[in-house]
């Protein structure tokens, strides 16, 4: 019921939008957002007027949806544009099946999907193998409205196959029982350390930090975070991987010295996100890093903390100059081989928008992309978190935006796991690492 009042509203809302912009003004407000009333021409770029004269079936294809919030804005794009039909095609299982089922559709050549939400890490792999559509011209009149770290997620060899759905980012979760203002939360390394030394061992607290660096993508977010936190970098100036030196090795160190210190448990080496939540949920743990999707489950009733939870960026290493999350998210790209391609662009267009947006987050509880919805009420009501947030997507960083990431990654939990365990010193695993890294890229050439 609570879902279904939720949409009506939302829905009146987009009627009010609609008719606001038949009046010639825009539905957004200060943010330059083309989402009212705006098509694209047959030229490929965005503008705004009448996309009357664009029909035909866009069929959309996504992760499935528990939350009725893509539902809800397939409903008020219809309002918009009841000459498009949209055939939502939800598909099951993990990102990584729905990944597999996406390529072997595209890598055959087939056209009957034309619009796909997809994970940000595809658009690099999807846009080199020739399956996206080169939306670059159709993107620039708009991309303005968007915060940079989404807004790099789209784009390929300077050319942009995507425009963002929703993105997410690398947050540190703390007590806000615990820690008032003041003080503040920790914002770099040594705070972070005196400040988990001083509250462990109290009010339940068994843990200082916990984070995720299991061999999986897990342990490739979190240390190049704490790697980018502390002044390193991925891929340098010269597009090669140079990762062995000083501030990885120390960013490494630190996340030894957390774990040999008792501030981390050494079930960190095998965490993945829901290991870590599990824990601060308990209320056994003053600071926790996790994506954005923790948040709402650290503040239900299941929770021991609820209503006790604070949300700010990653803290800073003694070299880093910002907080560096590991950017996460989703796009929307357009299948190379659609036959609907103008309506399909109409679509995203909407999706990307500053109304759908709205929806997403009201529904399901996702960061934006567009920078104006951090400063909406309604969009603060839902994630109280949402303007401390903002910071930490603005410093964000993607992971390398190279032809094949699934290899580069399967490098980076190979090694990063080698030294934090102790298999290899850290000079000798950083090392093989550049190797390696540095190798596959050239294979992918």
């Amino acid at each position: 019921m609570k879902k279904r009042k939720l949409l009506a509203m939302v829905l009146a809302a987009a009627t009010v939008a609609s008719l606001a912009g038949c009046g010639g003004s825009s539905s957004s407000s200060d943010s330059g957002s083309s989402t009212s009333g705006s098509t694209t021409t047959t030229s490929g770029s965005s503008t705004s007027g009448d996309a009357s004269d664009i029909s035909g079936t866009v069929v959309f294809a996504h992760q499935n949806d528990t939350t009725g919030a893509i539902e809800a804005m397939i409903e008020a794009f219809n309002e918009k544009y009841p000459n498009i039909t949209v055939e939502d095609q939800a598909l099951p299982g993990s990102s990584d099946d729905v990944k597999k089922s996406l390529m072997t559709t595209l890598a055959a050549g087939g056209s009957d999907i034309d619009v796909i939400e997809a994970d940000s890490i595809w658009v690099s792999q999807f846009a080199a193998a020739g399956w996206l559509e080169d939306l670059t011209e159709f993107l620039d009149p708009i991309k303005d409205q968007y915060l940079e770290g989404p807004l790099q997620t789209c784009y390929y060899n300077d050319k942009a196959y995507a425009l963002p759905s929703y993105t997410d980012v690398g947050l540190l979760y703390y007590r806000s029982d615990l820690i008032e203002t003041p003080p503040t939360p920790p914002t770099t390394w040594d705070e972070l350390i005196s400040m988990c030394q001083e509250y462990q061992g109290q009010n339940g607290i068994e843990y200082g930090f916990v984070f995720q660096a299991q061999q999986g993508e897990p342990v490739s977010c979190n240390m190049l975070e704490f790697i980018k936190q502390n002044g390193g970098h991925d891929l340098d100036e010269n597009g090669e991987f140079t990762m062995n030196n000083a501030n990885t090795i120390e960013a490494l160190e630190f996340v030894e010295g957390l774990i040999a210190d008792g501030i981390s448990p050494e079930s960190v080496l095998n965490a993945k996100p829901d290991d870590s939540r599990a824990i601060f949920e308990e209320g056994q743990a003053l600071f926790m890093r996790n994506w954005t999707y923790a948040y709402a489950n650290a503040q239900a009733e299941t929770s021991k903390v609820a209503g006790n939870v604070g949300v700010t960026s990653l803290p800073l290493g003694p070299n880093g100059e910002s907080s560096s999350g590991t950017l996460g998210g989703w796009n929307y790209v357009i299948n190379t081989y659609s036959e609907n391609k103008e309506a399909a662009k109409v679509f995203v267009e909407f999706m990307a928008g500053e109304e759908a947006q709205k929806i997403q987050v009201q529904m399901r509880s996702t960061l934006p992309a567009i920078e104006a919805l951090y400063d909406d009420a309604e969009v603060q009501e839902v994630l109280p978190y949402i303007a401390d947030a903002k910071q930490a997507v603005a410093e964000a960083q993607p992971r390398p935006q190279v032809r094949d990431y699934a290899t580069i990654s399967s490098v980076f939990q190979e090694y990063f796991h080698a030294a934090l365990t102790g298999a290899q010193s850290n000079e000798d695993a950083m090392a093989a690492m550049d190797t390696a890294l540095n190798e596959a890229l050239a294979n992918m050439q």
